[in-house]
Order: C-alpha cells, then structure tokens, then sequence
C-alpha cells in the first residue's frame, strides 16, 4: 500500500521520471488518497476508472487523461466490482520541470483534440519504452548487449521526456493564481487531517475524536471529508487499516486473525472479518489461499 504522501527520491536518478503500465481487475482498481511532489499524467487505456483529484470526482474511459499537480491530494477507486483497468502512470520530477519550464506554472488536459493527441502518443511511447525495459531485465542474453539494450531505451527515454516537456510548453501551462488563499488553506488542513488518520488508525480513532483534534465539529468534517475525498470519512478509516492488514497478510500469512485485527484498529476480529468480506467478497482465510 503507498505511503499518502511520497517523497521524491528519484529526482536524484540519472532520467528523474516512473513509469507504470497498469492492469487491475475489481476490488484490486483502489488507491488510497495520497500526494507528492512530482507531476502525474495517468492515461486509461482500457476498461474503466474512476479518480479524485482535489475533491473533483473524474470517471476516465480508454482514451481519458487525468493530470496531478504537484502536491494536490488524489485517489482512484473502481466504479463497479466487475470493471478492470489498463494504463500508463508516468510521474515526472518537479524540480526537473521547475528547472526547464517554471515553479509558477500547473499543467492541465489540453482543450483541443489533436493537442491531446499530441500528449496521449508522448504518455503511449513511455509505457512501449517501459515494457521494452522489462523485457530486457528478465532476457538471458548476454550482458554486454542487454547493458546496451538498456543504455539505448534510457536514452530514448529522455528524448521522450523532452517531447513530454515539449508538449506541457505549447498546450498545458496554466499560471498559479495566488488569489486562491482560502482553498489552498482547505486543501492544506486536509492533507493535515489524512496524515493524523495515516499516524493513528491503529488507535480508536472517531469521526468525533478527529475533529476535536482539529477544532471542528464532526458535522462539518464530515461534510469536507467526503466533498474532497469523495468518500466517508468512517469508509476510508476502514480501508486504510484494512489495506494495512493486507500488507502484513501478504507478508505473514500464519499471523492470527485476532492479533492482526486488534493491531491495525478495529474493535475486534468479526469487525474485521465483515469488512474484509465487504471489500473482496470472501473471507481473509479464503483470500490467502488465492495468494
């Protein structure tokens, strides 16, 4: 499960960008809420998803690009138990971008259709170039020739980052207002919040307890909880310690059911159990046995 806020420690690397080719069948389509640093441009290339991008609820087909500024809060969920999803996530250093383009500057989904084209080709090529990668790492050839295979595709990715850099330039830029103080307080108190749920889930924490924590009535966190996150503030208490005992299921599959429930925050094992079966549809036993 990732961290809800990632640090940008591949800033430092030779080509400052993450590729990821995705492909995700029910229940497995969730992230929880998180941001970073770096820029993200997601493409759906098949089935269907859906994102929460500071607060705004998008639902992306095959063709759809989303984009994540650097430090906006965001997630993405299935839409029906059913769906499946395919992708490419490139995530791209902002200092590498402050450097070449401007740390006044936010990007957005190009308007026009051929502008988007230009962006989708760009996102399309990285996630060839990663696959090329990976089918590199796991050949048997010898290694002087898979050590220049690599050298090859890295330098066709940083060509490839360039055309990205090209691209944001001509049709993405959006200037940063700075006349937005109460929303960027907003968006700031709420990552505040996501990080004290992220540092005590494994405690009895409560819609109430939380918002005595930060001096608000639990009507009203309620009320921007779920605005911006797009779902209960209870549902993603559930789903972080439920997503953490997964993490420790995969890792110690013998570890009793009771200890494991109790450690992560809930009440007790049945509570557990009940969620888990809501989530996956199956019981925690019978999901080991799938793994």
């Amino acid at each position: 499960m990732p961290e809800l806020y990632e640090t940008e420690e591949f800033t430092r690397d030779q080509i400052p960008i993450r590729i990821f080719n995705h492909y995700f069948e029910g229940k497995d389509i969730f992230t929880p809420a998180h941001w970073h640093q770096n820029v993200e441009f997601n493409l759906t290339t098949g089935g269907r998803i859906q994102h929460m991008v500071d607060g705004e609820l998008l639902e992306h087909q095959p063709g759809d690009v989303v984009i994540v500024n650097s430090g906006v809060l965001h997630s993405n969920h299935w839409i029906a138990p059913t769906d499946y999803f395919e992708g490419v996530t490139v995530q791209v250093s902002k200092a590498f971008i402050d450097q070449w383009l401007s740390s006044r500057l936010s990007f957005k989904v190009p308007d026009k259709a051929y502008e988007r084209d230009e962006l989708i080709a760009v996102l399309l090529k990285f996630g060839q170039l990663k696959s090329q990668l990976c089918d590199v790492d796991t050949s048997y050839g010898e290694a002087e020739k898979n050590e220049a295979m690599t050298q090859l595709i890295q330098l066709k990715l940083m060509e490839t980052l360039f055309q990205l850099l090209s691209v944001l330039k001509a049709y993405c830029l959006v200037e940063k207002k700075l006349d937005h103080q109460r929303d960027i307080r907003s968006s700031e108190t709420l990552k505040e919040i996501v990080n004290y749920i992220d540092a005590h889930y494994q405690e009895t924490v409560s819609l109430a307890s939380v918002a005595a924590a930060f001096h608000y009535t639990p009507a009203y966190l309620s009320r921007i909880f779920k605005s911006r996150m797009g779902m209960k503030f209870h549902d993603y208490l559930q789903y972080k310690r439920l997503h953490s005992c997964i993490s420790v299921m995969r890792n110690h599959p013998d570890r009793q059911l009771a200890a494991l429930a109790l450690d992560n925050g809930f009440p007790n094992v049945k509570s557990f159990i009940e969620t888990f079966k809501k989530h996956f549809d199956c019981t925690p036993s019978e999901w080991l046995k799938k793994e």
